[in-house]
């Protein structure tokens, strides 16, 4: 099972990183062929006209909206686009279409002719529309001549413009999947070595040569390896025939660009097999003749500085940044301390392991426990064995919550910027236009809502609107200075800025003046109809009109620092769960080998429920242990994060962790008691 399963997460590491650049591979190449071409490279003639513009949806997620308009009626439309559509339609992406159909996606830029091909989309997860103004876009400054479409990815371009760099991704696999695989490959060829290495002594008397040790070793592995392989390469079989979509972050693979690379897939689950094979041969040592059979002395003072420097390094940790004097010294002192306190962490678990064995021993013998007594003299034997069980799991947790704890600092404009909207709401808009505002806007626009015009001149603000609109928010019904803080409405100075100076201006009728930007808000702080108002600022204003309610910018650009660092996430999850299993197979193979030699216990307790007594505290009770250790050393790390304000720690990883930990427990419990009570029923006396 050992071999089957790191062989099987190696793989997967493997294909992961194939995986990571066939998906970029394809997301540069689908971007690069919507690209337009621009007149002025190399290109005279002006065949369309083209201009990108980002709009959001309730959920604060930026997608791009292109406004084309075809001047040659003989160019190709944009890749995706069957034809281009006509006057006032739009076509948007799936995954648009499904996110907004509760928001008037379908008809907000116009009348819907269809979806985006998946030709057309950096991934089929991605939010895009093309949308055809049913006005000319001749004239207009931000509108851009182009030849036709198919050349470098350009900036702002979908979803191109929020991937970090292919290297960043690929450093992430490695760390968080790729070398907890390769702890359990040591794990999978060191199990169980004890027997082999007298199986080698055995052949080797026999005249065995190397050649023939390494093809045994070979042969008893290949099987569960090979097995491993392919189950390990079925998420990427799965991948190249649909869209899979990746867990925890907002991404869905494209099949066709897994499909390109089958065979990079294929030479990957070959690799691993190798591998896996090399190092089943390479760690399976085999003693020198004559060598001494003595267990080799440990180091106890490297140990003891071990134990008393963990707490140390946990305290540096903890309070050391709230102490330096800089900002790069305190992160160096958090990275240090937590590193530190993690690459000692075994010693003192395993001091804890031996103490807490030798109390459950003293204490089941008063009590003629059996179970019990011989776990705890099981533990303190073989401290190390139980404390890299109770070690893999609880810096698991530390780690993933060292991850969630950056990831949530990373989150903070995000958290700000939603105390700012979550105050002001949907009562407030800002509208920003290429032109002026139209009259018809104006007119279209609620009962409700109070419309002020915005003109800036060498740094001062002019509010223009009519009486009724300026006395709606508390503005002098005069042309006159005025402070928003002096009794004004308070969402003016959420939009403005506090302690802002505005010239107030009095006008008839609010379409009678008005510039290309504004504040719609509602009497009485009442919600806002956004999707409607939209709908209507893309039927009566200039193409790249932006309507956006307070703080949505910002918490648009957090949603994309979030759903980058959602990649840490899934990883660190996949990894830690990886180390996780991998140590819980070591520590189970252990505990089969005392369940051998525990064996005749079943005919002097006459009975074999003894094995699962064994089997809950050598199993069970380390991992509900280390789950609720982990927990509270990721607790204690947090507190130089939190201090500031700006991290906080989540109650749903404490609960899962607790959760997994114990789920993980259960079954290597019911399966150790199982396996070892099955091994005693197979045990007869003999002389030995």
């Amino acid at each position: 099972m050992a071999l089957l399963f790191a062989t099987a997460v190696l793989c997967l590491a493997f294909t992961a990183l194939v995986a990571v650049y066939a998906g970029y591979a394809g997301t540069q190449e689908r971007t690069g062929a919507r690209s337009p071409e621009r007149v002025t490279d190399g290109h005279t003639t002006t065949r369309a006209r083209y201009l990108l513009k980002h709009d959001t949806l309730d959920d604060a997620r930026s997608y791009t909206v292109a406004f084309v308009e075809p001047v040659d009626a003989a160019v190709a439309p944009p890749p995706g686009l069957t034809s281009w559509p006509a006057p006032g339609q739009a076509v948007l992406s799936p995954a648009l279409l499904k996110a907004g159909a509760g928001q008037h996606i379908a008809d907000r830029y116009g009348t819907l002719a269809g979806t985006i091909g998946p030709q057309g989309l950096a991934s089929p997860s991605e939010r895009f529309a093309y949308v055809r103004p049913a006005h000319t876009m001749r004239g207009m400054t931000e509108a851009r001549p182009i030849h036709g479409f198919g050349a470098a990815p350009e900036w702002g371009n979908g979803d191109f413009t929020n991937q970090r760099p292919i290297w960043n991704l690929l450093l992430t696999v490695c760390g968080f999947l790729l070398l907890p695989a390769a702890a359990c490959v040591v794990l999978a060829a060191r199990i169980g070595a004890d027997e082999r290495d007298r199986r080698t002594a055995l052949v080797s008397a026999l005249g065995a040569l190397p050649s023939h040790r390494r093809l045994i070793v070979i042969g008893e592995a290949a099987l569960p390896v090979v097995v491993g392989a392919v189950v390990g390469a079925v998420p990427a079989a799965v991948g190249c025939l649909i869209d899979v979509p990746v867990p925890v972050v907002d991404f869905t693979l494209h099949a066709p660009d897994l499909a390109a690379y089958a065979l990079w897939l294929v030479g990957m689950a070959v690799l691993s097999v190798v591998v896996m094979l090399t190092a089943v041969t390479v760690l399976h040592r085999r003693r020198r003749p004559g060598a001494s059979t003595r267990p080799r002395a440990s180091r106890p003072a490297l140990t003891r500085f071990a134990c008393w420097a963990c707490p140390l390094f946990l305290l540096a940790a903890s309070y050391g940044p709230g102490l330096a004097p800089s900002p790069t010294l305190r992160v160096l002192l958090q990275v240090v301390g937590t590193l530190g306190g993690f690459a000692t962490l075994p010693s003192l678990l395993a001091a804890a392991c031996k103490a807490a064995g030798s109390a459950l021993a003293e204490l089941s013998r008063r009590r003629a426990g059996p179970s019990a007594l011989i776990a705890g003299r099981w533990m303190a034997a073989h401290a190390a064995t139980t404390a890299r069980l109770v070690c893999s799991v609880v810096i698991a947790i530390g780690l993933t919550g060292e991850t969630q704890l950056w990831m949530s600092r990373m989150a903070e404009p995000v958290r700000q910027a939603t105390a700012v909207h979550a105050m002001v709401g949907e009562s407030l808009l800002r509208v920003s236009s290429p032109r002026r505002i139209t009259p018809a806007f104006v007119e279209s626009l609620p009962e409700q809502a109070v419309l002020l015009s915005l003109e800036e001149d060498k740094g001062a603000i002019t509010v223009l609107g009519t009486c009724s609109d300026l006395k709606a928010v508390r503005l002098p019904c005069r042309s006159t200075a005025v402070t928003p803080a002096d009794g004004a409405d308070e969402r003016l100075r959420y939009a403005l800025g506090r302690g802002t100076d505005l010239n107030t201006a009095v006008i008839a009728q609010a379409s009678a003046h008005t510039g290309r930007a504004a504040l719609v808000l509602s009497r009485g702080g009442t919600a806002l109809d956004v999707a409607g108002i939209k709908q209507t600022a893309n039927r009566t204003l200039a193409p790249g009109t932006d309507v956006s309610t307070l703080g949505t910018e910002w918490i648009s650009g957090g949603m994309v620092l979030r759903d980058q660092s959602g990649w840490l996430l899934f990883f660190g999850l996949l990894g830690t769960s990886v180390l996780a299993v991998g140590f819980a197979l070591n520590t189970q193979a252990e505990f089969l080998r005392q369940g051998r030699a525990a064996a005749p216990l079943a005919v002097l307790c006459g009975r074999r429920r003894v094995f699962y007594g064994l089997s809950g505290w050598s199993l069970l009770a380390p991992l509900l242990a280390s789950g609720a250790v982990g927990v509270l050393i990721y607790s204690w790390l947090a507190g130089p994060l939190i201090a500031d304000g700006y991290a906080q720690t989540s109650p749903t990883l404490m609960s899962v962790s607790l959760g997994v930990s114990a789920a993980l427990g259960l079954v290597l419990w019911v399966c150790g008691g199982t396996s070892a009570a099955r091994i005693s029923g197979r045990w007869r006396p003999n002389g030995d």
